[in-house]
């Protein structure tokens, strides 16, 4: 009876050992972020702006998906400041912000890093607004945080880029996309003329509304809820637009696809509703494939699996971005304008964005002034 008892008591050790073993080997579920509700305060009423204004109907306001990506990366951002074991947000310092940035750099792949840096950097500059903090600890890195941290919306890309591709647009590349659009000839036209002429970015065209167009002086308004950057800025197109405007806004083309719809945005779909920005994308994606230089470069994380269990290349070496990074590399290498003022028609956050962007490091720089120009 006792051998019995004592052959039982080691088969159940070595069931629990086993089941231990399965455990350890089960790779651990990626930490579940807490809800909003649960966030730190400041974090849950910043979201709660946030929601506030959000509707997809409204043109001045965020619509849901921009929110939906906010209270991801903020709820990421409260589950980091437990980690750092950091109580309120107003007591973060640039020493932790800089961790913080070698986290996203760490832990992220794509644009996820940057993208979450930047409305982490949106929520501080939102306390320091608010008078809960005296600054933005973020501030300090923000400027060189690609350089210093590695972000980068291009480095998968532009590794996959062949020895005779570029990744910014020229204006006879725009030339050959614009011969080559397909079915909405007028408005896909007015779409990459718009995008190259202006740099804008494919949501700021997105939420353009007909009143933010002065056609009189070629100017066109990208309102504080349009930018990424939530600052207002001007920007100018030039004479050869103006058969597209015209056509597209007062000779009906608009008209006729927005008939039963009641809205006022310049770009408009097939069925009346706004364009979105990832539909103007797929217009520029479309349109270089159509002319012959685009093609599937890499496979992402969202990318379809084929009957073998490999990725399937779906990011495009040519998107709406290209057109804005042509405009970027044309007014900075072949225009006499400064990066100032390319830094302020683009809507970048700093000079610094627009020099690491678009200027080669160049030892010799300014030499050329120096001698000519030197003090005595």
């Amino acid at each position: 009876m006792n051998h019995y008892r004592q052959d039982q008591t080691k088969k159940i050790q070595i069931k629990v050992q086993s089941v231990d073993t399965i455990k350890n080997r089960v790779p651990k579920l990626p930490p579940r972020y807490k809800d909003v509700e649960d966030c730190r305060d400041l974090i849950e009423q910043y979201i709660g702006q946030l929601v506030t204004g959000t509707d997809n109907d409204n043109p001045d306001l965020r619509d849901e998906g921009s929110t939906r990506r906010y209270k991801q990366d903020l709820r990421w951002y409260d589950h980091w400041l437990d980690e750092i074991e950091v109580e309120s947000p107003v007591d973060v310092k640039p020493a932790q912000a800089n961790a913080t940035g070698q986290a996203l750099a760490a832990k992220f792949n794509g644009t996820t890093d940057l993208y979450r840096w930047d409305r982490i950097y949106a929520f501080h500059d939102w306390l320091v607004r608010m008078d809960s903090a005296e600054s933005n600890p973020f501030e300090r890195w923000n400027d060189r945080k690609d350089e210093i941290f590695g972000f980068s919306k291009s480095s998968e890309q532009s590794s996959q880029l062949g020895e005779e591709e570029t990744y910014a647009l020229s204006q006879d590349e725009i030339r050959q996309m614009e011969e080559n659009v397909k079915r909405h000839r007028i408005r896909d036209q007015l779409i990459i003329r718009l995008l190259w002429q202006t740099g804008m970015r494919r949501g700021e065209a997105s939420g353009l509304l007909i009143s933010d167009i002065d056609q009189d002086e070629r100017e066109i308004t990208v309102r504080e809820s349009v930018a990424k950057n939530d600052k207002k800025r001007v920007v100018a197109y030039q004479r050869s637009l103006d058969g597209l405007l015209v056509e597209w806004l007062e000779n009906g083309y608009r008209d006729e696809k927005s008939a039963t719809t009641d809205h006022d945005r310049l770009l408009v779909g097939e069925k009346g509703a706004p364009l979105s920005g990832d539909r103007i994308n797929k217009i520029a994606i479309q349109a270089a494939d159509e002319a012959g230089f685009n093609r599937q470069i890499y496979a992402d994380a969202n990318a379809p699996i084929d009957s073998e269990g490999n990725k399937k290349p779906n990011r495009w070496l040519v998107t709406a971005h290209s057109i804005r990074h042509g405009f970027g590399t044309y007014m900075v290498n072949d225009t006499d304008a400064g990066l100032w003022e390319v830094s302020k028609l683009m809507g970048h956050s700093s000079v610094k964005v627009t020099e690491n962007t678009y200027v080669e490091d160049d030892p010799r720089s300014g030499l050329d002034h120096l001698h000519q120009y030197g003090p005595d």
